[in-house]
């Protein structure tokens, strides 16, 4: 299983090179043929992530100070954005831990796994390949042109996605080199004919209707999908052959769409929130605050597990990634948890079900993206997700309760009020970390970028002041947040021609025109797409589904009289259900692995949390108050 982050505590369950393992038994020692070069690439992207953290936190001084911003920061930020998505991309695809789906993949004889894998690195190499020749006269002609404000070739602005490209065709040359040289031929064989359809089948679409093309280009697009094809790449591939055979547009828009999808200041925010968890994470900063919730609701019914659940509430607003949430609050009391005898099974499920909820707790990565591809701003889509998560949380930990006597497990003893105030003195420097993002957002104070990048340097002192960091602690989280930040960054700059694509075959209109003929229902329109997301984000995992389905449907939500802020947290949620819901649920299989449990044992503990969220859901979509109030209280939406 290839999966969507390699914390530090995985290493020993979810090796990043799984994919070599998989299909050769080994480990290879390099990733890109060269010692010198994997440093210099992992050190490269560094670079640009603590470059742009340098410049985030000056221009945070110049306006305090003087009143005003540097404004040359926002070209500096294109050039890092554009680093990290794709060479930081490139980087994260030798190393497996680019998303893909894996449930058939898995079910295939081994006998056949050879031949997929090199067919999977076949057509990486023909898209990657394909993109940089669609892209070089762009950037050729970009030679001649010069940024507004520090007078640099744009040339240089673009020139990350090149070299992106060339190293990902040449990753996919070694990967290819190193495999089998019969399971090879066979893959090259099979794409070049793959490829050979596709260019000389444009004449038969010519008189076909958009509609018919876009059917065709969806099933190649779920069968690369179940193939095992990174998600990144198949969203790519499916926008081109979609341009293509509809004749639509010019295929090189495809790579453009690509490089101007990576773009956007905000985005900035996700490398670092991403670096500013990992550190909390490697420093094991989250134990003080598990403690504090121990010391406060430790000797309740369900003990520890309602523990779980309340510091999975307060670390998302930490971390910023479900999988990093599950990783961290896992780990750290993976120990105390089987101390006190709770089936591991029972703790799989509730670690999944508390990161479903917490979905919509900010700074989520998901809410940061929406606000930032749709008309909905950031400030609201943070205020709007507390209460939703709360609901949920409350929904487990009554579950909880009420499976505890049956479960086992036992319980803290009640905690004094000397060990209480104890705990929260030790809690109260790591609580303000997500304490102050979000106080610093939503008070206009600052955006989310600066306040991400306060919190990475913050995150570093507190290891510092603890005491809890190696000397290695800045180069080793570096390189996790490169792979990491480089793949999320690479997805959604591939999602943005396919949603741009989607838009132009009428996509929208259609399911608006196929919900109206059903009837003109919001709660018809509400559950349909809830099942529509779950399922998409079974396939697509959470971030690709609601990057393609968000710009689609949020329109057409408003048209039903939905909220399109409600309409939002009901999207996340039903997104983060299909990213835990087996079979392709990856982040069901990361909380087994952190937990130690096979993932047998834990469906049967499983399934009555997942129809409990499943149930708080509906709640969700029928209830507008939960999502609405706050924002709607500090005046961003009207009641």
């Amino acid at each position: 299983m290839e999966h969507t982050l390699a914390p530090k505590e995985l290493e020993e369950v979810l090796p990043s090179d799984a994919e070599e393992i998989l299909h050769h038994g080994h480990v290879a020692p390099r990733w890109s043929g060269a010692v010198w070069l994997d440093k210099a690439l992992e050190w490269t992207v560094g670079a640009a992530i603590l470059a742009e953290l340098v410049v985030i936190l000056l221009n945070i001084m110049v306006r305090v100070v003087t009143g005003d911003s540097v404004l040359w920061t926002q070209e500096v930020s294109e050039i890092a954005l554009l680093t990290i998505a794709f060479i930081g991309g490139a980087i994260a695809y030798p190393k497996g831990a680019h998303m893909s789906v894996q449930a058939l993949v898995m079910r295939l004889p081994v006998s056949w796994k050879p031949y997929l894998a090199a067919l999977v690195d076949c057509l990486v190499f023909v898209m990657s390949a394909g993109s940089l020749a669609l892209f070089i006269p762009t950037l050729v002609q970009q030679l001649e042109e010069k940024t507004p404000i520090l007078q640099l070739p744009v040339f240089w602005v673009s020139l990350p996605f090149a070299l992106g490209m060339v190293l990902i065709a040449w990753f996919a040359v070694l990967k290819l080199w190193r495999q089998p040289r019969r399971a090879v031929l066979v893959a090259t064989g099979i794409t070049a004919v793959l490829a050979a359809a596709v260019l000389f089948a444009q004449p038969l679409f010519y008189y076909a209707s958009p509609n018919v093309v876009l059917g065709v280009v969806l099933v190649g697009l779920f069968a690369l999908l179940f193939l095992g094809l990174p998600i990144a790449f198949v969203l790519a591939l499916a926008s081109g052959i979609y341009l293509y055979l509809g004749g639509i547009s010019e295929v090189s828009a495809i790579p453009i769409g690509m490089a101007s999808g990576a773009k956007g200041f905000v985005l900035l925010a996700i490398p670092f929130f991403i670096l500013a968890g990992t550190v909390m994470n490697s420093a094991g900063l989250t134990l003080p605050l598990a403690k504090l919730v121990d010391a406060l609701i430790g000797h309740l019914r369900g003990g520890l597990l309602q523990v779980v659940v309340v510091t999975m509430y307060i670390f998302s607003g930490i971390s910023g990634s479900k999988v990093a949430d599950v990783a961290a609050v896992g780990t750290t009391m993976r120990g105390m948890l089987e101390e006190r005898k709770y089936p591991r099974g029972e703790v799989v499920a509730v670690l999944s079900a508390s990161a479903i909820m917490g979905e919509t707790i900010p700074p989520s990565i998901v809410l940061l993206i929406l606000g930032s591809i749709t008309t909905i701003s950031t400030t609201t889509l943070f205020l709007a997700g507390f209460v939703p998560a709360a609901f949920l949380a409350l929904v487990v930990m009554g579950l909880v309760f009420f499976r505890a006597r049956k479960q086992g497990g036992v319980s803290s003893p009640k905690a004094t009020w000397r060990a209480r105030g104890s705990a929260t003195f030790f809690a109260i420097p790591t609580l303000l970390l997500p304490v102050g993002m979000v106080v610093g957002i939503l008070s206009g104070f600052a955006t989310p970028t600066e306040v991400s990048s306060v919190a990475v340097a913050y995150a570093f002192v507190l290891a510092a002041a603890y005491r809890r960091g190696s000397r290695r602690l800045l180069g080793d989280t570096l390189r996790e947040t490169t792979t990491t930040a480089g793949m999320v960054l690479f997805i959604i700059a591939a999602a943005s021609p396919l949603a741009q694509t989607l838009a132009l075959a009428g996509v929208s209109q259609q399911i608006h025109d196929l919900m109206s003929g059903l009837g003109d229902s919001p709660v018809l329109f509400m559950l349909f797409t809830i099942v529509l997301l779950i399922i998409m984000g079974q396939l697509l995992e959470g971030l690709p589904a609601v990057l393609i389905f968000a710009p689609l449907l949020l329109p057409i939500a408003t048209d039903f009289g939905v909220n399109p802020v409600q309409y939002a947290m009901v999207l996340i949620i039903a997104m983060g259900i299909g990213s835990f819901a087996p079979p392709a649920g990856v982040g069901f299989y990361v909380a087994c692995a952190t937990g130690h449990e096979t993932v047998e044992k834990s469906l049967k503990h499983f399934w009555p949390y997942l129809i409990a969220v499943f149930i708080g859901l509906l709640v969700l979509a029928a209830v507008p108050w939960f999502s609405t109030f706050l924002p709607a209280m500090a005046g961003l939406i009207p009641f």
